[in-house]
């Protein structure tokens, strides 16, 4: 029996490596269609979910639906979405599943690119940019299904698609204020500069029994 419950143990964990990649790419689909509201369902509504982009950290159960519906869409600016375009790769995965089957640590490092009207600019200029970043995540398994509980998207450099990253940024968008504002600043970011230190960037996942909160969203 004993080796019975090893396999099945071992097989749960094999698949749910499989599970929780493609809830992540159906993650980046739904949001390079714009279609962030199918996102939202996706994330754990325990009281302690962590969301965080460059411009905050959003803490609690409403947490993916103030960050993806309430900050992306609702706060942004009124503007036409023809010729807009937002595509986030997730390449080098690592899914590190728990022993224990109830969690699952993940990590991608992100090349991507937008183009956005950058509507808090006079005369709301169509911009093409590169947006390249990482992404941390823990996943929970919850109700038969494997859940985000706790997501960083950590930008790496964000420049003009014919300038080097290296001589400057773009100007950000204004940061959501009002019901949609962050909780708090973000905490983890590590954004390029001449003079940063590589060996500060957040390693991948290693093999674990069960989570332990290191602090780490």
């Amino acid at each position: 029996m004993n080796d019975v419950n090893q396999f099945e143990r071992r097989l749960f964990r094999m698949e749910a490596v499989h599970e929780v990649g493609n809830l992540m790419g159906r993650m980046e689909f739904y949001h390079s269609a714009y279609a962030n509201e199918k996102i939202v369902p996706m994330f754990s509504t325990r009281p302690d979910t962590v969301i965080e982009f460059p411009f905050g950290r959003y803490v609690g159960h409403d947490a993916a639906e103030r960050a993806f519906v309430g900050a992306l869409d609702k706060d942004m600016p009124p503007r036409d979405l023809a010729g807009e375009y937002v595509e986030h790769l997730l390449s080098t995965p690592v899914i590190e599943v728990a022993a224990d089957g109830k969690t699952a640590k993940a990590a991608w490092i992100s090349p991507g690119a937008e183009a956005h009207h950058f509507g808090w600019i006079e005369g709301n200029p169509l911009h093409g940019f590169w947006y390249w970043g990482r992404y941390h995540a823990v996943f929970v398994y919850e109700e038969g299904q494997w859940r985000a509980w706790k997501l960083r998207n950590s930008a790496t450099f964000i420049s003009d698609y014919d300038q080097s990253y290296t001589k400057g940024t773009l100007p950000r968008p204004p940061r959501p204020g009002g019901e949609f504002a962050p909780d708090t600043d973000p905490r983890f970011q590590v954004y390029y500069s001449p003079s940063w230190d590589p060996k500060a960037l957040t390693w991948a996942p290693e093999p674990y029994e069960s989570y332990v909160d290191e602090d780490e969203f």
